[in-house]
């Protein structure tokens, strides 16, 4: 179950805090640097899904949590999945950043405009919640996984204040933590394991998220073979470039290369943000 607001409020004052300590203590800059703060106020949100599933959003024109799928397909969410067992099921998740879930191959970036819309209900961790129940361990084990998110749940689009701080205070240059290039110094949170999602901001908005039609959506990314042979990617593209949204097509002789669709959104990045 997700912390009511005021007490993400308070985790963030908390998160803020312990790193501005550790700052201190190894001799780096408190205060985030004026790269940190423009970056992190700035960075597209980000969601990725193999083809199948990104053709079934592109024909319902919105992305829905996985409760919503479940309720309109008349099963159960199982108890034993990740997000069944953290209490997320209801979300649609998000990186703050470039594409970073591998099993991928299509994807979407929205604006920052979407947290300040969902400000009231949405909010963000300061790593990959599913995750902790596989790849990332946890400093104390013994403190249940549930109780570990929550103290970690922070208000959006606030979060990116912590996020400025990170850049600053644990990463080479700012544009590391966009890169995957890892952390130079440890987080005071303790995580360890896993890959750059153990350090990647998520963002999880409550229900669904519209697509078409959406004023937050800034680009959409897919193979060109899947755009060519799919009615409901190639209607998404049409309205897009209508609205000037941006479109891009991805070369890869295979239509879930993922190493394909992440190198090509790190490309737009530098060329939007950098």
């Amino acid at each position: 179950m997700s912390v009511p607001s005021v007490e993400r409020q308070t985790n963030l004052t908390r998160l803020c805090r312990e790193l501005q300590a550790l700052a201190q203590e190894l001799q780096v800059p408190v205060s985030p640097s004026p790269a940190a703060e423009k970056l992190s106020a700035e960075l597209f949100l980000s969601h990725s899904t193999a083809d199948k599933k990104f053709a079934e959003i592109c024909a319902a024109q919105i992305i829905s949590s996985r409760a919503r799928l479940a309720l309109q397909s008349g099963w159960a969410v199982p108890a034993g999945c990740d997000e069944a067992v953290l209490g997320t099921s209801n979300y649609v998740f998000f990186y703050t950043g470039p594409f970073r879930y591998p099993n991928s191959g299509c994807g979407l970036l929205f604006a920052q405009s979407l947290e300040v819309e969902q400000k009231d209900s949405g909010m963000a961790t300061p790593f990959d919640s599913g995750g902790l129940l596989r790849h990332i361990a946890r400093p104390d084990p013994a403190e249940s996984v549930q109780s570990f998110l929550a103290r970690h749940e922070m208000p959006i689009p606030e979060h990116r204040r912590y996020l400025a701080h990170v850049m600053t205070a644990l990463f080479n240059s700012p544009n590391d933590y966009v890169e995957g290039i890892s952390q130079c110094r440890s987080s005071p949170i303790g995580l360890s394991g896993g890959d750059e999602r153990q350090w990647t901001h998520e963002v999880r908005i409550p229900e669904r998220v519209q697509v078409q039609g959406s004023a937050h959506l800034q680009a959409v990314f897919a193979p060109r073979a899947r755009v060519a042979v799919n009615r409901p990617i190639r209607a998404l593209f049409k309205w897009c470039q209508h609205e000037n949204v941006d479109t891009i097509l991805i070369e890869t002789p295979k239509s879930d290369d993922f190493q394909a669709l992440q190198r090509t959104c790190l490309s737009y990045i530098r060329r939007k943000l950098y």
